[in-house]
């Protein structure tokens, strides 16, 4: 996912579609992409929006991957992107946030067997964050005690693909739907229709970076 606007990281979004703002070299959507082509995966598809003509440069070097536009990223949020691509959810899929930087090409395998999210076991976080019931992802929120930060880098069995094919439109089409995080509609609103495991990872195997300031201190590193 990679149409929204980066207000955050002004001055550097002004021109630039945040994913494609480089960072020691390598433009932030370039990691994730090598972390997917390590893991053989390679059936990629780009939900592009602000600046999208700038996405066509990634083909020199990622000549299959496949864009959809967005149009809605002004007034929606990132569940228009998910709207967006409601067919291609048809078999096991990973679904990325395209401004993440990633350090550890670990956190993308080819092979996975159930619904699962990589989070980070934190002591205390303001961030979007869940908990663990049984062994499955529950209480998600924004800001939490004794839980797991949420990282956007999850994947989806095909079963659950199609659920997801079915509650999406339902969420998207209430009031205030599209004001929604796609993520909130299988990990709070239809929690019931799925059983979503963590993945755990380190804090150090991904990069969030949320604003200016932590975009140049990231470059001086």
């Amino acid at each position: 996912m990679a149409a929204g606007f980066g207000s955050r990281m002004l001055p550097a979004t002004k021109d630039t579609p945040k994913p494609l703002v480089e960072v020691n070299g390598r433009r932030i959507i370039e990691t994730l992409l090598d972390a997917l082509v390590a893991a053989e995966i390679k059936d990629i598809t780009v939900i592009v929006g602000y600046q999208r003509q700038q996405f066509k440069s990634l083909l020199a070097n990622y000549p299959f991957l496949k864009f959809v536009t967005n149009d809605d990223y002004v007034n929606c949020n990132n569940i228009s992107s998910m709207m967006k691509v409601l067919d291609r959810l048809d078999r096991g899929t990973y679904i990325c946030e395209a401004d993440l930087y990633v350090t550890n090409h670990a956190v993308i395998s080819k092979y996975q067997y159930d619904s699962n999210i990589l989070g980070y076991y934190c002591q205390e976080t303001t961030d979007w964050c869940f908990k663990l019931q049984a062994g499955y992802v529950t209480d998600y929120r924004q800001g939490n005690t004794d839980c797991y930060n949420e990282y956007g880098i999850s994947y989806w069995t095909k079963e659950d693909c199609a659920q997801l094919r079915r509650d999406l439109p339902a969420v998207y089409a209430q009031p205030e739907g599209s004001q929604q995080f796609w993520e909130a509609v299988p990990l709070k609103w239809c929690q019931a229709n799925y059983q979503v495991r963590l993945r755990e990872c380190q804090k150090e195997d991904i990069v969030e970076i949320d604003s200016y300031q932590e975009l140049l201190q990231i470059r001086q590193k």
